[in-house]
């Protein structure tokens, strides 16, 4: 594989790792009771998905050295874990969620930080997402320890997180994109330049 397709490769997988968990809180929202209906299998393929994406993800970062993509690549591999595992595997799943969602805002912060222009933008939508979706999800867990709010209000409570959590890995997905879309860019110069009409 040449480096042009090792590129593709990796932004693919990326693109795919971040989708999943996207394209999750959209079919939580359409349909709220798929977590307890059949749609559990649509959600875990989803999940597994998401799981392998984020591998491929991790590995060929790691292999090229780009820290803040091996970053996401954990998050996006800790994320579908973390769901997936069993309930007797509580606490593991617990600390798997809360690494996916510290990892999410340390790529966020790396790509501001590094990054300029529409990827920096992105940055920064990744950032306040996963901000958003670290401190609701904390401070909802710490919240009912201590008072169960009325059930008019749980509705907003859970939308929240949801919202961070789409936003960020919507975000995340955007920054992947541009190795993908090159070929199409280069493939529409080169027909304005050869046509004939203008």
């Amino acid at each position: 594989m040449n480096q042009t397709q090792v590129e593709r490769l990796s932004a693919s997988a990326a693109v795919l790792a971040a989708l999943m968990p996207a394209a999750a809180v959209v079919a939580a929202w359409v349909d709220p009771m798929a977590l307890a209906t059949s749609a559990v299998v649509g959600m875990r393929v989803l999940g597994v998905v998401g799981l392998v994406a984020g591998a491929v993800t991790a590995v060929l970062a790691a292999r090229r050295g780009d820290r803040a993509t091996l970053g996401f690549g954990i998050t996006a591999v800790a994320l579908p874990l973390g769901v997936l595992l069993p309930t007797a595997l509580h606490p593991v799943a617990t600390v798997l969620l809360l690494v996916a969602r510290v990892l999410l805002v340390v790529f966020g912060v790396v790509l501001v930080m590094r990054s300029s222009g529409s990827r920096r933008a992105a940055g920064w939508f990744v950032t306040v997402g996963a901000g958003v979706w670290l401190l609701s999800e904390t401070a909802m867990n710490v919240l009912f320890r201590v008072w169960i709010p009325p059930q008019e209000a749980l509705l907003p409570l859970f939308t929240v997180p949801q919202v961070g959590q789409f936003v960020a890995f919507a975000a995340a997905a955007l920054v992947f994109v541009p190795p993908l879309v090159r070929p199409v860019g280069a493939g529409v110069r080169r027909l304005w330049d050869t046509a004939d009409v203008r």
